[in-house]
């Protein structure tokens, strides 16, 4: 039938049917904005979930998302503040001196992380944290026991933190991290009170040749995080030091053993790009 009609309508004719084809074709492919950092999807494409909707309904999202979800070997990094309370307690061998005690003590901590995404079930991370590793010495003795003897301690590391970032779950995410630490005695504080001084007195505390002040072991805990955009992770954690590191160098004589342990929960803010 169309060979029957004039020239000029079969010509528009093929330029109409010729424009169907193209659009139609445009409309079924996904169409990839780099310019703007986007993938768009088409009629009948994909969603992508939350953003921004364009002509025909079209569903937008970050890139970032988009590799993360559909190529998992791309990574990239979260960086942001950590900080909350500690909770540290000294194991010390007896030895002689049966009569003291230690108990733990309340602290707190704060510092920079930072983890890099290798896939979205598996990160690295590390940290550089302030951390107080505080306790308390206790006197025992019978004829004191009337007069509460006893000394705290205050001590404020440098602490560098390395974990693997084990990752599950979608909307809400759950972490299992596993990793090594060391860390540095960077000093502290004593506040005593003695049979001859029954006054709290506070004082720094002075290093002496028998200190280690280098300190290490391992590091593992739990955590949760939310995003509630794309660029921000909130989260939280409870972690546990595990020092390897004896607080006092070797002894000719007597090998006083003495280890913290400390046990932190803490909240974080991460920047992720």
């Amino acid at each position: 039938m169309v060979r029957y009609l004039p020239f000029a309508c079969r010509r528009k004719y093929c330029f109409v049917v010729l424009a169907a084809l193209l659009l139609g074709l445009v409309d079924t492919l996904p169409a990839y904005s780099q310019s703007n950092n986007e993938v768009r999807s088409g009629r009948i494409g994909v969603e992508y979930g939350k953003s921004r909707v364009g002509r025909r309904g079209s569903q937008y999202k970050s890139r970032r998302n988009y590799i993360m979800e559909n190529n998992s070997k791309m990574g990239f990094w979260a960086i942001g503040v950590i900080g909350g309370g500690s909770m540290n307690w000294q194991t010390r061998e007896a030895g002689y001196a049966y009569d003291m005690s230690y108990s733990g003590g309340w602290g707190g901590y704060a510092g920079i992380s930072g983890t890099y995404m290798f896939f979205d079930w598996m990160s690295l991370r590390a940290d550089i944290l302030y951390t107080q590793k505080n306790y308390t010495m206790q006197r025992m003795q019978p004829e004191l026991k009337q007069q509460n003897i006893h000394t705290d301690y205050t001590n404020h590391y440098l602490q560098v933190p390395v974990m693997a970032d084990w990752t599950f779950g979608d909307l809400v995410k759950c972490h299992l991290l596993t990793g090594a630490y060391a860390g540095v005695w960077l000093g502290g504080e004593t506040k005593r009170i003695t049979v001859l001084n029954p006054e709290l007195r506070k004082s720094a505390y002075e290093f002496t040749p028998e200190d280690n002040r280098i300190d290490g072991g391992l590091v593992g805990g739990v955590g949760i995080s939310w995003d509630p955009w794309q660029f921000l992770r909130l989260g939280a954690e409870a972690m546990i030091y595990y020092s390897m590191s004896n607080t006092v160098k070797r002894q000719p004589i007597l090998y006083d053993r003495r280890y913290n342990n400390t046990v932190v929960f803490g909240l974080s803010a991460r920047y992720v790009f």
